[in-house]
């Protein structure tokens, strides 16, 4: 029915594991027939019960698109935060009805699932749950990315909320650190023998890596060559994004071909993207982008020009070449991105390009530096998390004559996300992943809510008297006058009363819904049994982070909880340091020829391809993923030179409050929400020190900006 003869390796165990009940991790190579795995057991659970499947998948295009591949005879549909009212509602009641087997759901409308957001009744509405499967599983493990921190609360809602027993991870690659952290996320019963794998690149790619020192002239050279010229599915990959579109200009007037426009010239077309190469990153329109990917899968566009952000969920089974124009960071992007060749089984070539000049590395480098977070910037948001209370607790008092006292059990925090971006300067994907660890900590201390408005708005057009007169009926009202009045007394003789309407709710032990509710309120008055305006307009701003937090962690605990989140940022960078490092090595050494001098045929390719395959499955199958031996090239540091460029950073821009990371990112041109690429990219300082240690440069900045302040 499926349209198979037989299972792929790993296929059949994984299915049967997963009609017996039991949580497993399937890590197949990309285009391995994962999605099989989850539609096999939805459809035969359908057959003999009233339930449904759910599939949690990262990307909207690859929901979207299994939908529609989806075989006839499996109805499936997908839930996501782009969807228009209209459109989840459809879906909403075609689950109502039964007739969905399989949910496809981005991790964010599930988190969304039991709240008064557009996907309100979502649970109510979902009969008995099969199972539940979890696109790119390794995302749950360890920091997760921080773009998608949602991902890291999947597991719990689907325990704790949806009673969810028998959970399937998939994944296209797992190192045995990541492995262990999903088995546990996931709750696989009999350990790692629910983790079923495969080796991490088929036998059809050929790996090849060369040593250039004028890569463009490389690149061309090796799109024109016999053989690779004729593939009409090509993906080039970079780091940077204008670095992608420069690199798609060079290869359209390269590898010129009238031919084509002359024929398009003739069909009196329009000519709006070239049909050699187009430049794709996540910089540009998503119409754009949409466009060139459907040119790319349809055949017409032969070269595509991409940073990471294109690939994921992309399933063209006929791509016959990769080449990384840069390095990539780790094995484990490597082998997602070499996996999109050659899914048709068909042999498939795969390059990278080296050179000496550490430009790749550095630019690498940049990134991981970018999301590394400071000990004093974590504790700052933990001081907004626990703001102190009065409630009693063990710690504040005497334990002989007080029996039965309980910890706070938590008081609704709201915290400004702009406010706090600035005051923080983290972007606020990597403010949530945060707290999504503060609340998987094992000592369960808040509980993270959903985004609401902080601050309310009340204007008065009848005068102060108005205002103080609703407040004698209405108690959020009255606390946020007695709140505000103590940082400003003449606030009762004011038109316009701004308040946290949070803080607000948790001073009189109201939900913060219920306050905002009872405020929105006062615009309406009843006389004679009549509705109508008041002389009050309520108003709500300012999105903020939410959760509920207790007030009464004592230092110690504080303390504690500072140093496990301090610890778990410093072992994800740490991670991803020898992550670099051990693929850039590993390239170095088997790079010794020019890309002229190999011969892109299978057995001319196969033994050094064979040789990096060794090098990559190792890596996978160990244990230890920061081996002890493990060497860090060393990257040199003008303290001399940097010392200057500080004070006369420091001295050019006096407004600016410097930390010494801040001007770190600056002299290495990482880009930040209070120190944005945009803007200082016409700072002379810019990517000034773009080739030296990053960690050298903070303890010189701090120390000279101690001194500039003595």
């Amino acid at each position: 029915m499926f349209g198979h003869s037989g299972f792929r390796s790993g296929q059949e165990c994984a299915i049967k594991r997963i009609l017996c009940g039991l949580s497993t991790l399937l890590i197949l190579s990309t285009g391995g027939g994962k999605s099989l795995c989850y539609q096999l057991p939805a459809y035969i659970y359908s057959k003999y019960y009233k339930c449904i499947t759910l599939v949690i998948s990262p990307l909207v295009s690859l929901m979207e698109d299994q939908v529609l591949n989806m075989p006839e005879f499996l109805k499936a549909g997908c839930l996501h935060t782009n969807q228009s009212p209209t459109q989840r509602k459809k879906i909403m009641e075609l689950i109502k009805k039964g007739e969905i087997n399989i949910l496809l759901i981005s991790p964010e409308a599930l988190i969304a699932g039991d709240t008064s957001s557009g996907f309100a009744g979502l649970f109510k509405s979902l009969p008995q749950i099969a199972f539940a499967c979890i696109d790119e599983a390794h995302c749950v493990s360890q920091w997760s990315h921080n773009f998608r921190p949602s991902y890291l609360m999947i597991c719990r809602v689907l325990r704790e909320k949806l009673n969810v027993k028998c959970i399937l991870g998939l994944t296209a690659t797992a190192s045995q650190a990541t492995i262990k952290s999903v088995i546990n996320h996931i709750n696989i019963p009999d350990g790692v023998n629910g983790v079923l794998t495969n080796p991490a690149l088929p036998d059809n790619l050929f790996l090849s890596i060369s040593f250039e020192k004028d890569k463009d002239r490389a690149l061309v050279s090796l799109l024109a060559s016999e053989g690779i010229n004729s593939f009409s599915s090509i993906i080039v990959y970079c780091i940077r994004r204008n670095e992608c579109e420069r690199i798609a200009a060079v290869i359209r007037s390269c590898l010129f071909q009238p031919g084509k426009i002359n024929m398009e010239k003739e069909n009196k077309k329009r000519k709006r993207m070239s049909y050699i190469a187009e430049a794709y990153h996540a910089g540009m329109y998503a119409a754009q982008r949409k466009k060139i990917q459907k040119h790319f899968m349809d055949g017409t566009l032969k070269i595509i020009v991409a940073t990471v952000a294109f690939g994921m969920g992309i399933n063209k089974s006929d791509i016959r070449c990769i080449i990384h124009y840069n390095m990539p960071p780790s094995f484990e992007s490597y082998v997602q991105e070499v996996g999109r060749a050659g899914r048709d089984g068909k042999p498939a070539f795969c390059h990278v390009f080296m050179n000496n000049k550490n430009d790749d590395k550095d630019e690498l480098l940049k990134h991981i530096y970018a999301n590394s977070i400071d000990r004093p910037v974590i504790r700052r948001l933990l001081q907004k998390i626990f703001i102190p209370c009065k409630c009693i607790s063990p710690e504040k008092t005497d334990n002989s004559k007080i029996t039965n006292v309980s910890r706070c059990q938590g008081h609704e925090v709201g915290i400004p996300i702009d406010e706090t971006v600035e005051e923080l300067d983290l972007p606020s994907e990597n403010i949530a992943t945060l707290l999504c660890y503060v609340e998987l900590h094992h000592k369960h201390y808040i509980k993270v809510l959903h985004n609401a408005y902080t601050k309310c708005k009340i204007s008065s057009y009848g005068g102060p008297i108005k205002i103080l007169e609703a407040a004698k009926t209405c108690p959020p009202l009255a606390m946020a006058y007695l709140i505000e009045s103590k940082k400003a007394a003449s606030v009762t003789k004011l038109n316009v009363l701004e308040f946290n309407v949070i803080e607000v709710a948790a001073a009189i032990g109201w939900e913060s819904g219920m306050t905002k509710y009872q405020l929105k309120n006062l615009e309406w008055i009843v006389k004679d049994g009549v509705s109508k305006r008041s002389h009050l307009k309520v108003e709500f701003n300012t999105l903020g982070f939410r959760l509920k937090s207790p007030g009464d962690l004592s230092a110690t605990e504080l303390d504690e909880l500072l140093d496990d989140l301090h610890q778990s940022v410093h072992v994800q960078e740490k991670n991803m340091l020898y992550q670099l490092e051990e693929i850039h090595q590993a390239f170095n050494e088997l790079c010794n020829k020019s890309c002229d001098q190999i011969t892109f045929s299978e057995e001319n390719l196969a033994p050094k391809s064979n040789e990096l395959k060794l090098i990559i499955n190792d890596y996978f199958t160990r244990e230890n993923n920061m081996p002890e031996n493990k060497q860090f090239q060393e990257r040199p540091l003008d303290t001399e030179r940097i010392t200057s460029d500080v004070r006369a950073l420091i001295a050019t821009y006096k407004d600016c409050k410097f930390t010494g990371r801040s001007i770190a990112r600056i002299f290495q041109g990482i880009t930040s929400p209070n120190y944005p690429a945009l803007v200082w990219g016409r700072c002379k300082f810019w990517r000034s020190h773009l080739h030296e240690d990053f960690n050298g440069i903070i303890r010189i900045a701090t120390q000279q900006i101690i001194n500039m302040k003595i």
